[in-house]
């Protein structure tokens, strides 16, 4: 059950992104072909282009999170006399640590911008909603790193998507 509901989690995150990506594409067309072409500014064009390109960044984040793909510094981390495996689960454990701090502090974020309401200049669109993006990543972070860690400590998985491949390439 838990994870089936992990795995459509993980196909919303890539529809989200894909989607937002595909938007921003399409929103800088429109906006390069009428201000070129037929000479007219979009006044929404570049706000929207915004908010798509945030929201873009923030998810796909966490998909990389999910994939092992996320920047990680592991030159140090074949100097020290500690394994991998240990010196990963205390960086993430840090990790989750800050997204927890991001989580409260985006989800005060949201309250405020609900309760103060501050509306985008073009769209007039609540800017909570653009906001709860950010809460929204670093929950989903959370339960990607877990996840991920789960995997490697139970299945042997490698934590970092390059020793996956490396892992393939050697099974040959």
């Amino acid at each position: 059950m838990i994870a089936r509901l992990l795995s459509l989690s993980s196909r919303l995150e890539l529809v989200l992104a894909n989607t937002s990506l595909a938007a921003l594409v399409l929103v800088l067309a429109a906006q390069i072909f009428f201000r070129y072409v037929l000479q007219i500014g979009l006044s929404w064009s570049e706000e929207i282009s915004r908010f798509l390109f945030v929201w873009f960044v923030y998810i796909s984040a966490s998909l990389a999170a999910h994939r092992g793909s996320h920047i990680r510094v592991t030159l140090f981390a074949r100097f020290l006399p500690v394994p991998d495996r240990y010196l990963f689960l205390l960086a993430d454990a840090i990790w989750v640590v800050f997204n927890g701090f991001v989580v409260v502090a985006g989800l005060m974020l949201v309250q405020r911008t609900l309760t103060y309401p501050v509306y985008s200049t073009s769209l007039f669109i609540p800017l909570a909603y653009i906001y709860l993006v950010i809460p929204l990543a670093h929950a989903l972070m959370i339960l990607r790193i877990l996840e991920r860690q789960w995997r490697a400590w139970k299945h042997g998985e490698p934590l970092i998507a390059a020793e996956t491949v490396v892992a393939e390439e050697a099974a040959r």
